[in-house]
Formats: structure tokens, C-alpha cells, sequence
């Protein structure tokens, strides 16, 4: 059971970790267009509660989903280490179609990606 402390203090962490995620590295470049689903194909997608269990969003800090622009479920997600990952999954079948994630270690920052097929 998740109490309004915990949204108000899961929302002020992704505050503090985005601005610093998306000036250290970014996940994404804005011109990359990753493409899953026509959102007109909507009805035969898997339901958000369905997708969050996929991506087993209970294991984060705090975990944020959107449908992107090219019609995949896409999350953000904080891990309790400070990691932050994003991640792509198609909304039909459930598959993973790309992860990135940035791990914060003091002052050095990792960075890894992974699309679906490399």
C-alpha cells in the first residue's frame, strides 16, 4: 500500500535524478524515432497493468510509463542504487525492444544500451 509520502517522495527523487540523467547521457538521441505499434491498433495492446508486471516496475523506486510516439510502451524507472533506466517494450506482444540503463557511481557515470536483436 503506497501512501501520498511516498508518491510525493518517489516524485522528488525522479525530479533530482532526470535534469541529471538527461544532461549526463540521454538514453535516446531526439532524432531516433523507435517504432512498435500504430496507436490506432490500440484495442489488441496489453493493458497498462499487464505491461507495468512485465516490466516488474515493483522493483524500482520509482517507475514511470508512457506510450512514445512510435507506439511503444516506453518506462523510466529509478532504481533503489540511483540507476536510472529506460526501457521500450512492444505493446502487443510484450517484448523487449530496447533497454538503457545509466548507473550513478559517485562521480563516474556507466552507461549501457541494448536494442532487441543485437
Amino acid at each position: 500500500m503506497k501512501t501520498n509520502n511516498g508518491k510525493v517522495f518517489c516524485s522528488a527523487l525522479l525530479a533530482l535524478w532526470l535534469p541529471l540523467w538527461s544532461a549526463g547521457a540521454q538514453a535516446s538521441p531526439p532524432a531516433e524515432k523507435i517504432v512498435c505499434a500504430d496507436p490506432a491498433t490500440r484495442s489488441s495492446w496489453m493493458s497498462e497493468q499487464a505491461i507495468r508486471k512485465h516490466f516488474g516496475d515493483q522493483q524500482y523506486a520509482v517507475a514511470k510509463l508512457k506510450v512514445s510516439r512510435g507506439g511503444c510502451y516506453e518506462f523510466y524507472a529509478v532504481q533503489h542504487d540511483g540507476a536510472i533506466v529506460e526501457a521500450y517494450y512492444h505493446p502487443i506482444s510484450g517484448a523487449l525492444v530496447r533497454h538503457n540503463k545509466v548507473q550513478n557511481q559517485s562521480s563516474n557515470v556507466a552507461y549501457e544500451a541494448k536494442s532487441a536483436g543485437k
